[in-house]
């Protein structure tokens, strides 16, 4: 059973790796965050699991920790998660194994493949989930705020 997510220590250890000091006393370096479901709840239910894959703990929600630890925790799970998101869509092309989307992230331009349609998912609250080959989530988190021609191109394959 775990741990109450209150009867743990977080911190950074000089490498800056999360280090997870239990209710016993025992620490666990290099622990990692992991956001559980449901993903659309970002402030609830995060597991810390040791770098050999065993839950520590499982936090219900985050607002229940103390501030330091809470921030810590917060910032450690941005480090981790990377979902670009989708500012514009420049073209949607047939390719060999699905359609090649070219777009604009927060992060630059880029492509990548989508191997078809139950690769692109809606989410609660209207934001698209685009899933690309190689598992790559891409968020548009609005469509209606894409410029005309990426809602059209998206409107054809969505």
């Amino acid at each position: 059973m775990n741990p109450p997510a209150t009867h743990f220590d977080l911190q950074r250890n000089p490498a800056g790796n999360l280090m997870f000091t239990d209710a016993a006393g025992v620490v666990h370096d290099n622990v990692l965050p992991l956001r559980l479901f449901p993903l659309t709840d970002p402030d609830r239910w995060v597991a810390i699991t040791s770098s050999g894959g065993q839950d520590l703990a499982c936090i219900e929600d985050l607002a229940a920790l103390p501030g330091p630890t809470r921030e810590l925790l917060l910032d450690a799970l941005a480090q981790r998660d990377f979902v670009p998101l989708i500012l514009s869509i420049h073209a949607i092309l047939r390719a060999a194994h699905g359609y090649e989307w070219h777009v604009t992230t927060d992060r630059g331009k880029t492509h990548f493949t989508v191997e078809n349609d139950e690769s692109i998912q809606p989410l609660a609250g209207g934001s698209i989930v685009v899933m690309d080959h190689r598992n790559t989530r891409y968020l548009i988190t609005d469509p209606a705020t894409l410029d005309l021609k990426s809602r059209q191109r998206l409107e054809r394959y969505y």
